[in-house]
């Protein structure tokens, strides 16, 4: 008998152990994350153009680690300043000077910006609705992994026309771009995602490109009237303008070619009346001294014999002048179009 109890004893005590270890209460409830994130690109602009868009995608998982228990989960994507700074709250591009400006939102309206819990100018971050509950690990019996998914919705705003032509990035990585989460096991939703117990980074980063561009603004305000003349007069003269606007530091060289297509901008005007063949010659100049002809040989690389000029970002008023050696032709109202060329 006493042999026997001694055997039992032993049994009871090697069992003990395996016990505990089984003994769902006492696991360590754990729940981690994994993200990972797209860059977002914006296709060539111009600071002279409207604004543009685009979009990224953030993705992430979320695992549930303790035994049988399950997690309530409330959970935040955090995007802080990123590397190119902010002006107040709008982000900024590093690249030139000055930076490019942009936004980061959460919604395809762009009316909520996508900010951080963990700092910055903008405070509000993604945040899953509604919190979501992952079931604890058994075994592999239980789906115990919880998957989402956000877009990033990128805005350039328009007007930014005295940001030169080049590349502009910023990167967001670490706390610039982490997820942020709250857990609580077997109870109910926590109260917030909070700062604590933040996840991985999802480094990604927004590039775009500026592309130099010029627009120039003639028409009718732009015509040089020479007024009406006895055909005893000679040199007569007029001026106006022309507007061109390019983006800023761009280098531009404006030819001007009469219908006739003389690169030296020595034109013909003709005249309206039935049957009346006389054509008026006059030359285009650049300058109020009537000194320099104004002509059509400009290129990208050189100015010819037009005129040069670096883009501001801002319309700039260029005045042009012509004059008509004669008026002795037969009377009649004369005129002739110009095409103007800036090239860039």
């Amino acid at each position: 008998m006493k042999f026997f109890s001694l055997i039992r004893r032993l049994w009871l005590l090697a069992l003990l152990p395996a016990g505990l270890l089984l003994a769902p209460g006492l696991a360590h409830a754990d729940v981690t994350c994994t993200s990972y994130a797209s860059g977002i690109t914006f296709s060539p602009i111009s600071g002279l153009a409207t604004g543009t868009t685009s979009t990224g995608t953030i993705n992430w998982t979320c695992t549930n680690n303790s035994f049988i228990t399950s997690a309530n989960v409330m959970l935040c994507l955090n995007i802080g300043a990123g590397t190119g700074g902010t002006s107040g709250t709008t982000r900024l591009m590093a690249g030139g000077t000055p930076a490019l400006q942009f936004q980061l939102y959460q919604d395809a309206a762009n009316t909520q910006v996508w900010g951080s819990l963990l700092g910055g100018p903008n405070p509000t971050p993604y945040q899953q609705p509604p919190s979501f509950t992952i079931p604890g690990y058994f075994f592999g019996l239980t789906n115990n992994t919880y998957s989402g998914s956000a877009t990033v919705y990128g805005a350039i705003p328009a007007g930014q026309s005295a940001v030169p032509p080049g590349s502009y990035s910023s990167s967001f990585a670490g706390p610039n771009s982490i997820v942020s989460f709250n857990a609580n096991y077997g109870g109910g939703s926590p109260a917030s995602c909070g700062a604590s117990n933040s996840g991985p980074s999802f480094p990604f980063t927004v590039t775009a490109t500026v592309i130099k561009e010029c627009q120039v603004t003639a028409g009718a305000a732009s015509n040089i009237n020479l007024g009406s003349v006895p055909s005893t007069q000679s040199n007569i003269a007029g001026n106006s303008s022309i507007s061109v606007s390019c983006t800023r530091t761009t280098p531009y060289y404006i030819g001007l070619l009469p219908s006739n297509g003389s690169t030296t901008g020595a034109g013909t005007m003709s005249g309206i009346l039935s049957g009346n063949t006389d054509k008026v010659p006059y030359q285009l100049y650049s300058n109020a001294g009537l000194s320099n002809q104004w002509g059509n040989t400009a290129t990208s690389a050189s100015v010819g014999n037009g005129v040069a000029g670096t883009g501001t970002g801002l319309a700039q008023s260029i005045p042009v002048y012509a004059k008509a050696p004669s008026a002795d032709y037969t009377p009649d109202s004369y005129s002739d179009t110009v095409t103007v060329n800036v090239n860039y």
